[in-house]
C-alpha cells in the first residue's frame, strides 16, 4: 500500500496521531474532511463520544463545534465511555435518524500521548482505509488534501446523552442474561485506568457477579503505562489477586474497552482458547436476534489465532475463515460473508448484532464477558479444560520492536522472513480470496483443512505496525516449548542486529 505524498493522521484501521504531531488547524481540517465525507453520504446526524485519554477533550470540542455549525444534529456523550458503547450510541441514534455517522475519539491501547478517531457511517458500518463507502478513509484523505470546504448549515442542534443504561440493557439481552443470573461468580476486573472499567463493573454487578476491581478509575495519564492488557506482565497483579481470593476469572481491558484478555490464577489465556466457550454459547443461543444460524457457522480469525484452537472450533461445526488484522476491515468482511463472530488473538471479539431490524457488526465487550462468565457458571471445570489445551502449545505473546526508522524496520522484517524460508516454512501473505493479510504467516506442519498438526508444528505472524511508527510485531505459537523458545530466540537475535529496542 503506497504512502501518501502529504502527511495526515490516517492509518489503515482509523486515524491516530501523537498529540504534538499535528497543529490544531490540521486536526480541525481533518475533522472537517470527515464531516464533508459524511455529508456526501447523506448524513444528517452525528454521534460523538470519547475515551478517557487527555487528548480526547480538545478533539471533541473541535468535532462538536464543526458539526453543529455545519447544521448536523449532534448526539454528544461528554463522559468517557468505551468504544463498544460508542458504537451502540450510533445504533441507538440510527433508529430515529438512519443517516447517522458516529465519531469515537480514542487511541485504543496506544500510549497516553496518542489520540485518534474511529468512524462509523450509516448502518453502524465501520470504515477504514479503502474500506467502506467510496473507500472510507481513502476518500477522507482525498478531501483532507483537497480544496473542498465544509459549508455552514442551518438547523444544527446539540443533544446531550448518557447511553450507559441503554447499552447495559441492550448487551444483557444480546447475551441472554437476566439480573442476578450470575450470582456466586467472583471475578477480577483490571481496567488499566481506561474508559470501560466503570461500565464493565456496573454490568457485571447488575448480573450478580462479585467484582474485585483494579485500576478502575479512568485516568488519561495511564500511570502504569500503555493500556494494553496483552503486553507481557501487564496483568500480573490481577493474576496474583485471583490466586489470593479464589476468583474464577480475570478480565483485563484496554484504554477504550474494545480489547479483552481472560485468565485466572494460572495466568492469561490465548484468545483462541478463551473464545471457544464464547463461540459455543453463541451457537447454542442462535444469533443475537434469536434467528437460526447457517451450518457450519462462519467465524473469522486473524493470523495469530492458535492452530490448535482452530481445530477445536471445527468440532463445534464452525468454519474458521482467515482474514488479516484490521478492525474496520474485519467487520466489513463479516458483513460481506455473513459471519456470526470474529476473533483476533490481540483480544478483539466481534459480534453480529441484530435488533429492531438493523444488523451491525462490532465489538461488544459486555456481550463477550457475559457469555464467558455464564459458560463458567454452567461448567466450573471449563477453565481447567481450556488450560489443558493451552498447556499443549507454546506461545510468545506479541513481541514488539521499535526500529530506528521504517527502512530499518523493513530490512529486519525481510531478514526474519528469510530465516523462515530457510527453515522450509510455508509463507502466506494473503487469504484464499486474494485479500492482503497486511503481514506474513510463516508456518510448518499445519494443515487446517485436514485438521492435522504435526508434532513439530509452528505458526508465526510478522508485520509492520500500522498505527505506530517503525514498529515490528511478531507472534509465534508452536507445538513444543523447546521448538518455540528456539525460534523466538533466533528471531530476537535477528531483530537485535538492527538499530532499535524491544518495547512492551
Amino acid at each position: 500500500m503506497s504512502e501518501p505524498t502529504k502527511t495526515d493522521p490516517i492509518k489503515v484501521y482509523d486515524a491516530r496521531w501523537e498529540t504534538d504531531e499535528f497543529t490544531p488547524l490540521e486536526i480541525r481540517r481533518f475533522i472537517e474532511a470527515v464531516l464533508i465525507y459524511g455529508r456526501g453520504l447523506g448524513v444528517d446526524t452525528v454521534t460523538i463520544a470519547r475515551d478517557a485519554r487527555l487528548g480526547s477533550g480538545s478533539v471533541m470540542e473541535m468535532a462538536l463545534k464543526s458539526a453543529v455549525q455545519a447544521g448536523f444534529t449532534v448526539y454528544l456523550c461528554t463522559d468517557p465511555i468505551s468504544t463498544p458503547q460508542s458504537y451502540f450510541l450510533s445504533f441507538w441514534a440510527s433508529k430515529d435518524h438512519p443517516k447517522t455517522m458516529g465519531l469515537t475519539i480514542t487511541a485504543s491501547h496506544n500510549p497516553a500521548n496518542y489520540v485518534g478517531l474511529k468512524v462509523v457511517v450509516p448502518g453502524v458500518q465501520a470504515i477504514g482505509l479503502n474500506c467502506g463507502p467510496d473507500g472510507g478513509f481513502a476518500k477522507i484523505r482525498e478531501i483532507y488534501h483537497g480544496s473542498e470546504t465544509l459549508q455552514l448549515g442551518a438547523g444544527g442542534k446539540l443533544i446531550l446523552v448518557d447511553p450507559t443504561e441503554r447499552y447495559l440493557r441492550f448487551s444483557m439481552r444480546a447475551a441472554g442474561i437476566e439480573d442476578g443470573e450470575l450470582e456466586g461468580m467472583k471475578v477480577i476486573l483490571d481496567a488499566l485506568n481506561g474508559s470501560a472499567g466503570p461500565e464493565l463493573c456496573r454490568a457485571l454487578q447488575q448480573a450478580g457477579v462479585s467484582v474485585l476491581p483494579l485500576r478502575l478509575i479512568p485516568d488519561g495519564t495511564f500511570p502504569s503505562g500503555s493500556p494494553n492488557p496483552t503486553s507481557r506482565n501487564k496483568m500480573d497483579e490481577a493474576v496474583a489477586l485471583a490466586g489470593k481470593t479464589g476468583a474464577v476469572l480475570v478480565i483485563g481491558t484496554d484504554g477504550d474497552g474494545d480489547r479483552l484478555v481472560f485468565g485466572n490464577a494460572r495466568g492469561i489465556m490465548n484468545a483462541g482458547f478463551a473464545s471457544t466457550p464464547i463461540l459455543r454459547k453463541l451457537l447454542a443461543g442462535g444469533s443475537a436476534s434469536g434467528t437460526s444460524l447457517p451450518k457450519p457457522a462462519k467465524i473469522i480469525y486473524d493470523p495469530k489465532v492458535n492452530p490448535l484452537a482452530l481445530v477445536e472450533w471445527a468440532k463445534l461445526d464452525i468454519k474458521p475463515v482467515l482474514f488479516g488484522n484490521g478492525h474496520s476491515q474485519i467487520k466489513e468482511h463479516m458483513r460481506r460473508i455473513g459471519a456470526l463472530a470474529a476473533v483476533e488473538e490481540s483480544g478483539h471479539y466481534y459480534h453480529s448484532l441484530t435488533t429492531e431490524g438493523l444488523t451491525f457488526f462490532a465489538e461488544n465487550s459486555l456481550v463477550t464477558v457475559f457469555l464467558l462468565v455464564k459458560a463458567l457458571k454452567e461448567n466450573p471445570a471449563l477453565m481447567g479444560n481450556m488450560w489443558a489445551l493451552q498447556d499443549r502449545v507454546f506461545t510468545t505473546g506479541e513481541i514488539n520492536y521499535q526500529m530506528a526508522d521504517d527502512e530499518t524496520r523493513d530490512r529486519a522484517l525481510q531478514a526474519v522472513l528469510q530465516y523462515f524460508k530457510d527453515d522450509h516454512a510455508v509463507l502466506v501473505s494473503e487469504t484464499e480470496e486474494g485479500i492482503d493479510l497486511l503481514g506474513t504467516i510463516a508456518s510448518r506442519g499445519v494443515d487446517l483443512d485436514a485438521g492435522k498438526l504435526e508434532s513439530d508444528w509452528y505458526n508465526g505472524y510478522l508485520r509492520a505496525a500500522t498505527n505506530e511508527k517503525s514498529v515490528l510485531r511478531f507472534y509465534l505459537s508452536a507445538g513444543s516449548s523447546d521448538l518455540g523458545m528456539q525460534i523466538e530466540q533466533k528471531t530476537r537475535d535477528i531483530f537485535g542486529r538492527y538499530p532499535g529496542n524491544a518495547i512492551d
